[in-house]
């Protein structure tokens, strides 16, 4: 076979593989965009919540004899100035904190395959929320109740006079 039968051959197989990469990664792009909606609809309900506490669920990892881990994790957080469903990775070795990698993504804007990954940890997610909205409540009721105490006790010395603005 001459040279050119072999880039002619190559060149209509690249073209070919384009073609059909083309046509799968529309698919592909179609399918990503729906999870993302879906996602979408369950941060805007958790947004209305107004929960504004961070938690974390793990749902893989693991961590070696000589201290190096890797892990990842989906939970509810505050990413920039956006409250949402997010995604975390991380590694490294816990004797080594130079070693350390970590990122974290809105669910949305993470790499798709920490997102198919996570996806069916949802409900967990969700579990883990709610004792940590429950825990944080206690925590809240707890410290309203010191602050009560410090107001009452700021009120007894303070003339009534400054306390009604006069």
């Amino acid at each position: 076979m001459s040279t050119n039968n072999v880039n002619t051959s190559l060149i209509e197989r690249i073209q070919h593989s384009y073609k059909q990469l083309n046509s799968v990664a529309a698919n592909l792009n179609t399918a990503s965009d729906e999870l993302g909606r879906s996602i979408s609809a369950l941060d805007e309900a958790l947004k209305k919540l107004g929960l504004g506490i961070t938690s974390w669920f793990k749902f893989a990892g693991e961590e070696s004899e000589h201290g190096n881990f890797w892990l990842r994790k989906i939970g509810y957080a505050k990413i920039g100035t956006r409250w949402g469903i997010a995604l975390n990775r991380a590694s490294g070795n816990c004797y080594d904190p130079d070693t350390a990698s970590e990122e974290t993504w809105l669910f949305n804007d993470a790499p798709r395959e920490l997102r198919l990954e996570a996806i069916g940890h949802i409900a967990d997610m969700l579990d883990n929320l709610i004792g940590d909205a429950e825990t944080a409540r206690q925590r809240i009721q707890d410290r309203a109740s010191e602050a009560q105490q410090l107001a009452d006790a700021i009120a007894l010395t303070v003339p009534k006079s400054v306390l009604r603005g006069k």
